[in-house]
């Protein structure tokens, strides 16, 4: 419980502060039920070719309902895929305020959690992601660090300064943290010398700002 409360203080403190900061997190411009949860839209194209197909199939495998708007011959849809992104590259899948260009199996997965839950998980990754809630099945900001981290030292101080807690695992010196490590970063080449996650949610720029996000998306 007390993670929870110095997790909220650290969105309110950061809002009061600096609201702009976190305007993108309070407006619901993503993709949104009417009843204010989350959905999933996916942006393709008739012509994008397997990285479409493979996320049309991974969403059907999953058993998500979705929303997908094909921008061949379709001006509106291009118009609005541009309130979300201004790149080219497809598919593009929405969740909520959040967005992924292209296709990553664990990332669609780590977005679509918020929909169908810990569901959409194998059994191997829910062992993994066990581990990054605590007790009351609250989401920890975990980050598994190498010795070879440089971003990591800003991001304690940047926690440190907002008061928000978080769990470092070493992955030099706990091999079971090692182990979690290399599940999690094969899906992304493996070669990145650190993980942040809030959760299940894996955060790719190393800023307090995703970690709030998250931290509101996922609480």
């Amino acid at each position: 419980m007390k993670k929870l409360m110095v997790l909220i203080a650290a969105i309110a403190f950061v809002n009061h502060y600096n609201p702009s900061l976190l305007s993108f997190i309070w407006q619901k411009d993503g993709a949104f039920n009417a009843s204010g949860t989350a959905k999933a839209l996916l942006f393709v194209h008739s012509e994008c070719g397997a990285p479409c197909n493979a996320a049309l199939e991974h969403l059907k495998s999953k058993s998500i309902k979705h929303d997908v708007i094909d921008l061949k011959d379709n001006a509106d849809g291009r118009k609005l895929l541009l309130r979300y992104v201004d790149s080219t590259t497809l598919p593009v899948l929405v969740v909520g305020n959040n967005i992924y260009n292209g296709f990553n199996a664990r990332s669609y997965n780590e977005f679509l959690y918020e929909i169908k839950g810990d569901s959409i998980f194998s059994w191997r990754d829910k062992r993994v992601y066990k581990q990054h809630f605590n007790e009351f099945n609250q989401p920890k900001v975990v980050i598994y660090s190498a010795r070879s981290c440089a971003r990591c030292s800003d991001l304690r101080d940047d926690f440190d300064s907002y008061g928000i807690e978080y769990i470092e695992w070493d992955i030099n010196n706990n091999s079971e943290a090692k182990i979690r490590y290399n599940i999690l970063a094969r899906a992304y080449g493996g070669s990145s010398d650190a993980l942040l996650y809030v959760g299940t949610r894996r955060i790719e720029a190393f800023e307090v700002v995703g970690v709030l996000q998250a931290i509101e998306d996922l609480m």
